[in-house]
C-alpha cells in the first residue's frame, strides 16, 4: 500500500497544482470561454482523490495493519492464502467486445449497427454468465444433487482443503456402497 499510496498522492498533488496553474493562466490571458481543459484537469485530480480515499478506507478497514507485501520481515509463506475458484478460459468476452465495436459503429454509420451490436453483446453476456453455471466445471465427477447436503462455510472464499475433503468423503462413501 505504501508504493500505491505515494504514487496516487503524488499524482493527485501534481494534477491539483497543474489545474490551479492552468486555471490562472487561462484567466490571465482572458480566455474565459476555455472550460474543457480546466474541467478535464479537475476531474483528473478528483479521480486520483477518490482512488486515494478508497485505499485509505481499505487501510482503515484492516485496522491499520500493514499488508504482507508492505512488511520488510515478511516471508513468501506469509502471503499464502486461500486459493479461489478461477473460471476456465472463455471466448464470450471477445463476443462482448465485438458487440461493443458494433455499438460504437452505430454512432458513426447508423442506428442499424446498434441492433447488431446489442444482439452480439447481450448474447455473449448471457453465454458468459451461464457458461460456468455447471457443477461439472467446478467439481468434475461429482453429482450436483450430492452437494445439497454439504455445508459450505460462509464468506467470500472457500478454504483450500474444502473441495479436496468433500471429494475424499464422496469417494469414501461410494466405495462403501
Amino acid at each position: 500500500m505504501k508504493v500505491e499510496s505515494r504514487t496516487i498522492l503524488g499524482a493527485f498533488i501534481f494534477l491539483f497544482l497543474l489545474s490551479a496553474v492552468y486555471w490562472l493562466l487561462v484567466a490571465a490571458h482572458g480566455h474565459t470561454a476555455e472550460r474543457s481543459g480546466i474541467a478535464m484537469l479537475i476531474f483528473s485530480f478528483a479521480a486520483y482523490g477518490m482512488l486515494g480515499l478508497y485505499l485509505l478506507a481499505q487501510y482503515l478497514r484492516r485496522h491499520r495493519i500493514p499488508r504482507v507485501e508492505d512488511r520488510f520481515d515478511a516471508t513468501q509463506e506469509d502471503g499464502a492464502g486461500v486459493i479461489d475458484y478461477f473460471p476456465a478460459a472463455s471466448i464470450w468476452p471477445a463476443g462482448m467486445g465485438i458487440g461493443l465495436i458494433f455499438v460504437a459503429l452505430a454512432l458513426v454509420w447508423g442506428l442499424w449497427y446498434l441492433y447488431i451490436g446489442a444482439v452480439l453483446f447481450f448474447g455473449a453476456m448471457i453465454g458468459w454468465v451461464t457458461e460456468s453455471d455447471y457443477t461439472e466445471d467446478v467439481l468434475p465427477g461429482i453429482d450436483p444433487a450430492e452437494l445439497a447436503d454439504h455445508e459450505v462455510p460462509s464468506g467470500p472464499t472457500v478454504p483450500h482443503g474444502l473441495v479436496e475433503d468433500f471429494v475424499e468423503r464422496h469417494h469414501h462413501h461410494s466405495s462403501e456402497a
